[in-house]
């Protein structure tokens, strides 16, 4: 099981913390919003918002890269950004060569490949200079990537599977990922987790059966903050959903899945 007591969190979530604290938030609820243990948001209100910065951990080698001071970050492609996000949190990894660069892969089917094209193109564009290779396995390729800044990129990189610890964007990526282009957001998370397919659905009438088919979105992740997080990017949007399942969400209102037909539409 991943121990959250043992992560040193980020400067971004250590002054989340204390914003919410000063706007009255009750520490608990500030635990279950930040994914800060409920023990490490008494000590660090304890402590102070200066002296739990200044800390020497702080200052290790272990602690979390403060990702929104990276200029590439600062300089990043916001349109590319927000689809490779999506990718990323569903199909993707990032793993620590033995020389302490870092490499990214994200598992692509075959059978799309305008979208393994698509996907190439937005690392390239979010990792300037920097070249991607196909790494063949069964079925599919991984795109993989090599650079140092991949955690500066996408702070959720951490230890274990996605689903056993928290999953939380950070400021600045909430304001490219939600305010400003939600919808390149939701096509990379359809893109790895998701599929559109036609629903066929037979029902009694007095004149007898009733055949009919339409068009349904799926979403599937075992993550509930990814969930949360696909959730939330639709609701910016005004599309309706709901759940299929405990790790399923559905999306079949003719409007809602008009306006995923006009940014996502079937896989290629």
């Amino acid at each position: 099981m991943f121990d959250y007591a043992r992560v040193v969190r980020c400067d971004d979530d250590v002054r989340w913390v204390f914003e919410l604290w000063g706007q009255g938030v009750p520490k608990k609820a500030i635990a279950r919003q930040t994914g800060v243990s409920h023990t490490q948001v008494q000590r660090w209100i304890r402590d102070g918002l200066n002296a739990v910065l200044a800390s020497p951990m702080r200052r290790g080698r272990h602690a979390v890269l403060n990702s929104a001071s990276c200029p590439l970050v600062q300089n990043v492609d916001q349109r590319a950004y927000a689809y490779l996000l999506g990718m990323y949190l569903g199909d993707g990894h990032i793993a620590t060569q033995p020389n302490g660069v870092h490499r990214l892969r994200i598992a692509m089917c075959d059978d799309y490949p305008e979208m393994m094209r698509e996907c190439a193109t937005a690392i390239q564009t979010v990792m300037p200079g920097r070249r991607v290779g196909l790494v063949r396995q069964v079925g599919c390729h991984d795109l993989s990537c090599y650079s140092n800044h991949w955690p500066c990129v996408f702070p959720q990189h951490g230890p274990g599977s996605k689903h056993t610890r928290p999953i939380l964007l950070r400021r600045w990526q909430e304001r490219i990922a939600y305010e400003r282009f939600p919808d390149l957001l939701l096509r990379g998370l359809v893109h790895s987790d998701g599929c559109r397919f036609l629903n066929r659905v037979t029902r009694p009438t007095s004149a007898g059966l009733k055949r009919y088919e339409y068009p349904r979105y799926m979403f599937k992740n075992e993550s509930g903050h990814i969930r949360g997080i696909f959730i939330e990017a639709c609701r910016r949007l005004g599309i309706e959903w709901r759940w299929d399942g405990p790790t399923q969400i559905s999306i079949a209102r003719r409007g809602s899945v008009a306006l995923l037909d006009s940014f996502v539409g079937p896989k290629a």
